[in-house]
């Protein structure tokens, strides 16, 4: 079982490097016992972790240390640790709070026990905050951990009871909380996976007036390569449109969703423009070959591509606007489902920069120079990132070129190029690197 790099697996190890820090300060800090050996007083000190009872018949005076009880400290039970929101059980650690019984015994030398508890008491009030580091099985480095060491109040009567429990004649006595201790939990699973794609169920349900067809919506997915790119390392994006923002070109298609979209009341598509005006564009649909047969279309999806060149439909596309598409057929007898829409916008070729390569548009002269198809004279606009640049730094060449000159107060980066005809942006084409 993994662990998770911090806490501590043995509470023993904080007993013991408390008592270790302790016997450290009283034969080399503390100025009573250096008194004490100036004077040829000392006497001999033993340290211990055990209980009181275990050391009432050793030789010497007897300084004990020991953990008597332990409860949960209630303050971490969903304290989000290391920059993260607070674990299920085990993975979250138990934070504990330790209660130590400070006291000393030396028979009938009872200096000796107020001496030696003189020098721990001190030894514990100037010592509130401990650090250590904890060796953990299968983690390479040191976990580092920090504690609290504080004097608790108690009174005569409570701790005339805890030496009833301990069955041995009551001597002076001093209770310590150790605050917060971490028991090591096991190590968190590993998180899943970003998530680099997601879909939608396209397979409706079925209305019953819905039988003869129905038209759901469009989509397009749209794939790029990000400025971080490399042939080594490609790092290819997409971009999902709902609805569809088509484009011109081989290899751009679309898809249109519903029911029953294969009956012979809708096996026709239909392209309704803006002032009303039908075109059938059933040639619009591609072929999807799935398994050796063309499948582009399903009761569920029609998958469409638009031609090349701008003009008049069907056998070209429409200039970049806002159009609705629908399914039906006009024999046997006329039906049209509803319409759904879905914009055109011009086409951006990129095809100079095969991916994986970041497209990067380089300028000559200062002139940056866009191919493509559907650019419109006086209704294109071309914005680097968010800066909309002036109608007279861009100039439509034709619907299949247009150039533009970068403000020569931009700053130095690098800025996405965003083209948008009729108000209809085109999807990430290209990049300019201003020096």
């Amino acid at each position: 079982m993994g662990l998770a790099p911090l806490g501590v697996l043995d509470l023993s190890l904080v007993t013991n490097t408390l008592i270790s820090m302790l016997e450290n300060y009283v034969t080399t800090a503390s100025p009573l016992w250096q008194s004490l050996e100036a004077s040829g007083n000392t006497f001999p000190l033993s340290y211990s972790g055990a209980l009181p009872d275990a050391v009432r018949k050793l030789a010497g005076c007897q300084l004990t240390f020991s953990l008597f009880h332990v409860t949960e400290d209630k303050y971490q039970r969903n304290s989000p640790l290391l920059n993260q929101r607070a674990q299920t059980i085990p993975f979250q650690p138990l934070g504990l709070d330790l209660y130590y019984l400070l006291t000393a015994f030396a028979d009938q030398q009872y200096q000796q026990e107020q001496q030696a508890m003189s020098m721990a008491v001190q030894f514990f009030y100037q010592t509130p905050i401990v650090r250590l580091q904890v060796a953990l099985p299968g983690i390479p480095a040191a976990v580092n951990e920090e504690f609290t060491v504080s004097m608790e109040i108690e009174t005569s009567d409570e701790m005339s009871r805890l030496w009833q429990a301990i069955t041995v004649p009551i001597r002076l006595a001093v209770v310590y909380k150790v605050s917060v201790v971490l028991m090591t939990p096991p190590a968190t699973p590993a998180l899943a996976p970003k998530v680099t794609a997601m879909q939608m169920a396209a397979d409706p349900a079925v209305f019953p007036y819905a039988l003869n067809g129905q038209a759901i919506g469009t989509v397009r997915t749209f794939t790029f390569a990000s400025l971080s790119s490399t042939v080594a390392n490609p790092a290819i994006l997409s971009l999902d449109y709902s609805p569809a923002v088509a484009t011109p070109g081989p290899g751009q298609p679309f898809n249109l969703y519903g029911a029953n979209l294969n009956s012979p009341t809708s096996n026709n598509v239909y392209l309704l423009m803006p002032d009303g005006t039908e075109f059938n564009v059933t040639g619009w649909m591609v072929p999807e070959p799935t398994a050796g047969v063309q499948n582009f279309q399903t009761p569920s999806r029609i998958t469409l591509q638009l031609p090349l060149n701008v003009g008049l439909p069907p056998a070209n596309v429409p200039a970049p606007g806002v159009y609705q598409l629908s399914a039906g057929s006009d024999a046997p007898t006329k039906y049209r489902t509803n319409a759904t829409p879905f914009s055109v916008a011009a086409w951006v070729d990129t095809s100079s920069v095969p991916q994986p390569n970041p497209p990067i548009l380089g300028a000559v002269a200062g002139t940056y120079t866009v191919n493509g198809e559907g650019f419109v004279a006086g209704a294109t606009e071309v914005l680097l990132e968010t800066v909309a640049l002036d109608s007279a730094a861009v100039t439509v060449v034709s619907a299949e070129e247009l150039t533009f000159v970068a403000p020569a107060t931009l700053p130095a980066g690098t800025y996405a190029v965003r083209i948008r005809v009729n108000n209809v942006e085109s999807p990430p084409g290209w990049w300019v690197v201003i020096a």
